[in-house]
């Protein structure tokens, strides 16, 4: 009697799974014939029978089976000993895809079968939907399975043969004395050597290009040695087609750098140096998850003076390298050099330099200025925040936008970052000498500060507890300005290293809000005082409705909140009138005084009114 087809249809199952091979054993044919005909009604296409348990281990030899469906009690044969028979059969990477069928459901018979390689059981009598659930999930669990294999191995081979295709190149000493081990590309000697010998005799004009790949360090990290060789060489394959095309030559510059040179110039050059970034720069699939490569280039074209003179490909390729550093090292670009290009980069080490030997030599170099902070009610000075200057002897005042971002990067910022709180406590500790009382000073703390001293297991609250104590200042003259980017670095332990600063007393403000990640939902568990509103809310909002709205709507979720709110880059009456009306509390900007010298705070801090403007 055929069974009732009262299961699910499989329209939207994939083809493959109703094409699987599914050997059905069991030597009751009521149950062979029932099994065969359901499977056969639900769309599978190979199902196999057989009812004998000795001829089904010479069946699955002959050509395995995507699913076995198999009976427990069986004369010759039993279940067990069929699946001990199959699994001996088995590579090391594969399992046997059984499906136990059986009327009995103690736990001794289900842990017997279990142990001797089944995945599952159908209980007799079937039940006909669920029958179908547990084959469909075997069915996809063992596509998949074999997918991942065939990938693995696909992976394998590739690996083997281009190791097979290094190993002999790595044979000839004369191929490893002119190619890079890793992509089998031409090293820098023999590109050098090449653009000479071809380029500079052949043509007027050339144009040469870095590509650097920037993801290798992580790669290296996530997927190791051989993978990163991996994606090199798929880079050189891209890199040496294009340039194949366009009769230019390609080779390895340097560890993940690349130099790609072509006979011409121009726009002609310029159109080969894009199509080559969207290709070198094309996700990479050839793993389990798709791969998105980054990096960086630059180009630039011999100059009609350079043509024919030995320094013409060194200072191509340094106008290049120029443009190479000019980008993010994750924009996928490869741009064309221009002058300002090179004079940012000659700049940037200058100032390296300059920073490195003011703060060994010279820390006098830098000093700090403060802007007074106005309570709008009374327009008295309320507080002050610090700011980093830096007057070099020679190249005069260099802006913080220029040196903070490299003091990040070489990680000087630590140093400097605790001077500045150093210099704003002995500021503290000069206006209780001449004024009988202080107000609170902010200083901006650098998120970069806080990974640094984080990953060499410093404490940044320790050293802020042991300046306190030696100038003997207060903590609640002291504020702390982090932005909401800091935060992103190490969410949980900078929140905790915020929470031990306000149990000491010391205020924290939450600088610049509303230009990073500015959320209404995490704002309120934040351990903060004080909230700063950015320049950018507070420009222009006088004259436009919208603005003021979203400025009123910080300013009023700020009081509900019970922090005090600071708005930043007030200019003009306007901005104060339209503050007043929101009952914002204080307000920083050039309307009533620009950044000032320590005495000329001070004279500020003795007048009972800084209204209006100071300058």
């Amino acid at each position: 009697m055929a069974p009732e087809n009262n299961a699910p249809d499989l329209q939207g199952e994939a083809p493959q799974v109703l094409d699987a091979r599914i050997l059905i054993v069991d030597d009751n044919h009521a149950n062979l014939a029932v099994l065969a005909e359901f499977l056969d009604m639900e769309g599978f296409t190979q199902v196999t029978t057989e009812s004998d348990s000795r001829h089904a281990v010479a069946r699955w030899q002959e050509q395995p089976f995507d699913l076995l469906l198999l009976d427990i009690r069986m004369p010759h044969m039993n279940g067990h000993e069929v699946m001990a028979a199959l699994k001996a059969t088995l590579k090391a990477d594969d399992y046997l895809p059984c499906i136990v069928l059986t009327a009995q459901t103690d736990r001794e018979t289900r842990q017997a079968a279990l142990a001797a390689g089944a995945i599952d059981f159908i209980t007799k009598p079937f039940d006909f939907e669920e029958t179908l659930k547990r084959i469909n999930t075997a069915l996809n669990t063992r596509l998949l399975h074999q997918q991942k294999r065939n990938q693995l191995s696909d992976f394998r081979q590739r690996l083997a043969e281009q190791a097979s295709e290094l190993q002999e190149k790595e044979h000839n000493l004369a191929f490893l004395a002119t190619h890079d081990s890793v992509t089998g590309l031409l090293n820098r000697r023999a590109l050098t050597e090449r653009l000479r010998s071809q380029i500079m005799a052949q043509s007027e004009a050339f144009s040469c290009a870095l590509v650097e790949v920037t993801d290798s360090d992580q790669l290296l990290l996530i997927e190791g040695v051989e993978s990163v060789d991996f994606f090199l060489r798929t880079v050189s394959t891209r890199l040496k087609m294009i340039m194949d095309d366009h009769f230019g030559i390609c080779g390895v510059w340097g560890g993940q750098t690349f130099l790609c040179a072509l006979p011409f110039a121009g726009e002609a050059a310029g159109s080969v140096f894009d199509r080559l970034a969207k290709a070198v720069f094309a996700p990479v699939d050839d793993f389990d998850v798709v791969v998105t490569l980054h990096g960086r280039g630059g180009y630039s074209s011999v100059r009609p003076k350079e043509v024919e003179t030995q320094q013409a490909i060194d200072a191509t390729v340094r106008r290049a390298g120029f443009a190479l550093a000019s980008q993010h090292k994750r924009s996928n670009l490869v741009v064309e050099f221009n002058q300002i290009m090179e004079d940012t980069a000659l700049r940037r080490n200058l100032l390296e330099r300059e920073l490195a030997l003011a703060m060994a030599q010279e820390p006098t170099q830098f000093f700090l200025q403060f802007q007074p902070k106005v309570d709008l009610t009374h327009e008295t000075i309320v507080g002050g925040e610090a700011l980093l200057r830096w007057q070099h002897p020679e190249l005069g005042f260099i802006s913080p936008v220029d040196f903070i971002p490299i003091a990040e990067e070489k990680g000087q910022i630590e140093a400097l970052g605790l001077i500045v709180i150093e210099h704003a406590l002995q500021f503290v500790r000069q206006m209780q000498a001449e004024l009988g009382r202080a107000v609170p000073i902010a200083v901006n703390v650098s998120g970069v500060q806080l990974e640094l001293m984080q990953a060499k297991g410093q404490s940044f609250v320790a050293e802020i507890q042991r300046l306190l104590s030696q100038y003997a200042v207060a903590p609640s003259l002291l504020e702390l300005e982090i932005t909401e980017s800091a935060l992103m670095i190490g969410f949980d332990w900078v929140i905790d290293t915020l929470h031990q600063l306000r149990a000491m007393d010391v205020s924290v403000a939450l600088d610049d809000f509303g230009t990073g990640y500015s959320s209404f939902a995490y704002i309120q568990n934040l351990p903060i005082s004080t909230l700063k509103i950015d320049r950018a809310f507070v420009d222009n909002a006088a004259n436009s409705p919208r603005q003021a709205a979203l400025l009123g709507a910080i300013v009023r979720m700020a009081l509900d909140l019970g922090l005090t709110t600071v708005a930043e880059g007030v200019e003009t009456l306007e901005d104060i009138m339209l503050l007043r009306q929101f009952n914002c509390p204080i307000a920083q900007g050039y309307y009533y005084s620009r950044p000032l010298m320590p005495d000329d705070f001070i004279a500020l801090l003795r007048q009972p009114s800084c209204a209006p403007a100071v300058s």
